[in-house]
């Protein structure tokens, strides 16, 4: 049976992966795609794209797409710790006029 959610899921975690290996390029927009559609024209697309990797960088994709689907099986979706910490407050003023944003 063909389990819409992870198949979506493992093609995002590959998106990511070329992402953090080889950069955001036509491999990346071409996964990325097919994890949005899901569409079989999107699917040749990207095994097209994704088969124009050397064996090096093949290889760096598929060992950090795993790393991450294990930390995916291990924990669920994360995300990024330091977006979900509120600013503090008090350096509010300090912030406000910061000489490098030019307001200060």
């Amino acid at each position: 049976m063909f389990d819409v959610a992870l198949e979506k899921k493992a093609l995002q975690i590959l998106a990511e992966a070329v992402d953090r290996t080889v950069g955001t390029g036509f491999v990346h927009a071409a996964v990325l795609k097919a994890a949005h559609t899901l569409a079989a024209h999107d699917y040749r697309q990207a095994d097209k794209a994704f088969r124009m990797l050397n064996p090096r960088e093949t290889l760096k994709v598929k060992s950090t797409a795993i790393e991450s689907a294990e930390l995916y099986h291990q924990f669920g979706d994360y995300e990024d710790p330091a977006t979900e910490v509120a600013p503090d407050p008090r350096l509010r003023d300090i912030r406000s006029r910061s000489a490098k944003l030019g307001t200060g």
